[in-house]
């Protein structure tokens, strides 16, 4: 039933890298309907990648204003294309055009002069893009619009622009664009067809869904790279126009600027720039009579977080413009709200209560975009110069010392003032008082706090292969990392040869800082002592903690030779130590070590956990390190891993001494639902890279039982329950818990088992039979809080209070904690805490946290959260609730196990100095449970 989209992936042969079908620019230029049938913005119909590729290619063959250029494979293998449209002329000097625009966004080299005349002689480059998440349709149809419109359109307005900019359209997510539109349009006639998106069968990006917007720090997905290396390494635009649906109730469209908070470390001028173009957009839509347009405090958007495609813009010098437009595939009221209808500085015109139209929403988007693409055109020497401008202030800043002020330092100033017995002094601005100045080089400028000239991370560390991931997500993103040629000392320590140095003196220094400095969050309530206001999304969520690598700040130069390193890394090659001939011994340090012993069970070899603390070569005694007996096979799986892994193994005279564990390959039941939900293709992800064998499993497999016949874990990721006291996910988790069941008849055959949800009287029964006879279950996030209720285990919420004699949450007036990385305490010694080190950073948002009641035997709190100071990056308020509380447990239940997880230990791939908790708990729990 499902229409059948047409392959593209030999466009590819059809594309040169900036070579275009071309005709003479007076030919006629077709309409989006003369070519697929269909007027953008028209009701009931959503056009597939497919059709939009189809539609560009005409263009390209009728138009010498537009070039197709293939930027790479998506995850489906389908072939991502980028439009690009200009002048004739421009298109002709392409690469010299795009030369300019990358030096002066990476402004290196360059004398201020040097960069005026580059600006002078280059054109802005403005990326547009649409369709990031496919349910979002409006803006496949506005960017189909929106490139007829820049090619065919020969107005003055048109043609200023294409002689002025660049202009870099891209559909985000070609295989989700398919997969919507394809179900979508299942039924030929239009009146058959649905009128919203609730009966799509599974995450309409194939393993991430909503969350592909927030993967542009990691940069794990294939789409991610291929927009990033256009955004920060080829291209570098000045401007970049992120297309989103749907606004406020009550307006039509939000348009920048933004509320506050500011993040202290990218430049102020991409702010300011920022609220220039947003003013721009807002005029051109009143001048053209388009009204209810709303901006800043008007939505909870912000510029705080990194990691969307638009907000990764403000930490490398552009600008970044989200345009979230009402349209649905049939008209939808614009509903009355009250307070929509009164004018203000956020929302100048509003809007009558009515019914509305995509094609109204697309005639707004078009006029977006050609507000956006004027202000290019006649600010053309600004944006250019200005990227270059911001660049230059980072390589000055990390060149020299510099200071970066928080809310913490702010703090300290009130501090130091009042520990010298003054009083502040009030000011003529009412409300406002001033201290000393001497606190201004005091406090401010006190050198123990310049910031960082450069970061170090040395190979000697914990877990190295993980810290070059980390590199590598970096490198993705645009910024320079150096290898030293030779070992080197800085500020009294150390480093050997091969050390990777980060220098802060570069363009992309804002982007640098923001993924090694931890977030400090300007508190934000609604009022003093009143509910905090949440950010847009994480307040705190520093990449190098969460990946827990090992960093050092250089505070001062440092004096090392070194090369430059623009590709991806991998792992320095280990070694096979020793010429015993029993086995091998290998660290359970590495999250590495994982793949291998994967790839050990999938050759059906021998492995073993030592339970007593062993030493590893010269490191210091672990628990759990990995022993394998030498076998043929097994030897060859061990050489080649470590050359390709970066883990040394040990060969070994005899068999180490210690109590042994004999591993199995757990057979994984990774828990999904009709619709699909984020966290669990997350999860697939991460088994995916690390060689997990697994299967999904819908409720209706569940709830058949026998259960323990197919598999040894059954894994539930965050969302699939919900916590009752909060009834929100533990991780960043979007959704309501609300999952859709779409008539079975209107669906097709092969999805019709995904239907059902996970019921107390058919999956939970099948759960407990499950773990009472031997299997072990997983419960993250949420659904950790779902599976205590549904079980009725003896642990209790860590954060509720008794009020009248009912257990409710703390108030957000005394706990809140708004996606942030806090430091908990681990047991190494414990299957569970294998290989970690005695901290680690785990994400908390909102998350369930444990404490066990007497009555409980033979539970464990491998994780807990003890000491003062566990906030490490982001917000935190109430943190004292924590204390004592266990962040993890492990504990029987019948023959089998339970394993609860509080906060989201595989939070978007980047909490990899955890990964080791879901990875040791998969392995430990397909053992038999010991008597």
């Amino acid at each position: 039933m499902i229409r059948k989209t047409t392959a593209i992936a030999a466009f590819a042969c059809l594309l040169l890298a900036t070579t275009a079908l071309s005709a003479p620019a007076k030919a006629p230029i077709s309409p989006p309907q003369a070519v697929l049938g269909h007027v953008m913005g028209e009701d009931r119909y959503v056009p597939n990648y497919s059709d939009t590729v189809k539609y560009w290619q005409v263009l390209a063959s009728q138009s010498d204003r537009i070039q197709l250029v293939d930027i790479g494979a998506t995850t489906e293998k389908r072939r991502q294309i980028m439009a690009i449209v200009s002048s004739p002329e421009n298109l002709a000097l392409l690469d010299t055009y795009k030369d300019i625009s990358a030096r002066l966004g990476r402004a290196e080299g360059l004398t201020d002069d040097e960069a005026r005349a580059l600006a002078a002689k280059g054109k802005s480059v403005v990326w547009v893009d649409g369709g990031i998440h496919a349910s979002e349709v409006e803006t496949d149809h506005a960017l189909i619009q929106q490139v007829y419109d820049m090619v065919a359109s020969d107005d003055s307005e048109a043609q200023r622009i294409r002689d002025n900019v660049i202009i870099l359209f891209a559909a985000d997510n070609p295989d989700g664009q398919d997969y919507v539109a394809d179900w979508y349009m299942r039924f030929k006639n239009p009146a058959e067809r649905e009128t919203n998106f609730d009966s799509l069968p599974k995450l309409y990006h194939p393993y991430i869904g909503h969350d592909n917007n927030r993967d542009f720090y990691m940069a794990e997905m294939a789409e991610t790279q291929n927009i990033t290396r256009i955004l920060y390494h080829e291209w570098r635009p000045q401007i970049v126009l992120n297309q989103h649906q749907v606004g406020p109730a009550g307006t039509v469209v939000f348009i920048p600027p933004f509320r506050d908070p500011f993040n202290y470390n990218y430049n102020p001028l991409a702010m300011t720039s920022l609220q220039e173009v947003g003013a721009a957009l807002n005029s051109r839509l009143l001048s053209e009579g388009k009204v209810g347009a709303v901006t800043r405090a008007s939505a909870h958007y912000d510029t705080w977080t990194n990691g969307n495609l638009r907000t990764s813009t403000y930490f490398h010098n552009a600008i970044g413009l989200l345009v979230e437009i009402i349209g649905g595939v049939v008209p939808e009221p614009i509903q009355l709200v009250p307070e929509r209808q009164l004018p203000k500085n956020d929302q100048p015109a509003p809007i009558a209560p009515q019914m509305w139209t995509m094609a109204q929403s697309v005639a707004y988007s078009v006029s977006i975009n050609r507000a956006t693409l004027t202000y290019a055109a006649s600010n053309r020497e600004k944006l250019l110069y200005n990227i270059y401008r911001m660049g230059k202030d980072s390589i000055d800043a990390g060149n020299r010392d510099s200071w970066t002020v928080t809310p913490d330092r702010i703090t300290a100033l009130h501090a130091a003032s009042a520990a010298a017995g003054l009083k502040p002094v009030p000011t003529r601005t009412t409300g406002s008082s001033a201290i000393e100045l001497r606190f201004y080089d005091d406090v401010l400028h006190d050198p123990a706090y310049r910031d960082a000239r450069a970061y170090i991370i040395s190979p000697n560390q914990h877990d190295f292969p993980t810290a070059v991931r980390f590199l590598n997500a970096l490198i993705k993103m645009g910024v320079t990392v150096e290898r030293a040629i030779t070992g080197f000392t800085q500020a009294g320590k150390t480093y050997p040869a091969g050390s990777y140095i980060v220098k802060a003196a570069q363009a992309y220094r804002p982007h640098l800082r923001d993924m090694f400095e931890p977030q400090d969050y300007a508190e934000n309530f609604e009022y003093p002592g009143g509910p905090p206001i949440p950010p847009a999304d994480a307040s705190g969520y520093t990449l190098a903690y969460q990946m827990g690598v090992h960093f050092d700040k250089a505070q001062d130069a440092v004096s090392v030779a070194t090369e430059a390193v623009d590709v991806v890394l991998k792992p320095y090659p280990g070694k096979i130590a020793g010429v015993g001939k029993a086995g091998f011994l290998i660290s359970h340090a590495t999250n590495n070590s994982f793949i291998l012993t994967n790839r050990l069970m999938k050759a059906k070899q021998k492995a073993f956990w030592l339970s007593e603390p062993t030493a590893v070569g010269d490191g210091a005694p672990e628990s759990g390190a990995i022993w394998v007996p030498n076998t043929p096979q097994s030897a060859a799986i061990i050489k080649a891993a470590v050359t390709e892994l970066g883990i040394d193994a040990y060969a070994l005279a005899a068999v180490p001494a210690s109590t042994k564990t004999a591993l199995k390959s757990p057979r994984i039941a990774l828990v999904d639902i009709y619709g699909g939900v984020m966290p669990s293709g997350w999860t697939r992800w991460i088994f995916e890279q690390f060689e997990f064998p697994y299967t999904v499993v819908h409720p209706k497999e569940l709830d058949k039982g026998g259960l323990n016949a197919k598999y040894d874990i059954v894994l539930m990721s965050d969302s699939l329950l919900p916590n009752r006291f909060t009834n929100k996910g533990g991780g960043m988790f979007r959704g309501k818990f609300d999952h859709k069941q779409p008539d079975p008849a209107r669906i097709p055959a092969e999805y019709r088992g995904w239907l059902g949800t996970i019921t107390p009287d058919k999956t939970i029964p099948a759960l407990k039979a499950f773990v009472k006879n031997g299997g072990a279950l997983m419960a993250i996030g949420s659904t950790s809080q779902g599976i205590i209720d549904a079980f009725d285990l003896p642990v209790q919420n860590g954060t509720t209070q008794m009020v009248d004699r009912q257990e409710q949450v703390l108030p957000r007036t005394k706990f809140y904690i708004p996606g942030a990385l806090l430091t908990a305490t681990t047991d190494p010694t414990t299957p569970l805490g294998y290989g970690l080190e005695p901290k680690v950073d785990l994400f908390f948002d909102s998350s369930p946290v444990f404490r066990l009641k007497p009555e409980a035997i033979d539970a464990h709190t491998p994780i807990r959260f003890e000491g003062k100071d566990l906030l490490h990056s982001g917000w935190a308020l109430g943190t004292d609730y924590l204390q004592g509380t266990a962040a993890v447990v492990d504990l029987s239940y019948g023959s089998g196990r339970v394993f609860l997880f509080g906060p989201e230990v595989a939070l978007r791939a980047q909490t990899q100095g955890a990964f080791k908790l879901m990875f040791n708990a998969l392995y430990d729990g397909a053992l038999p449970r010991k008597k």
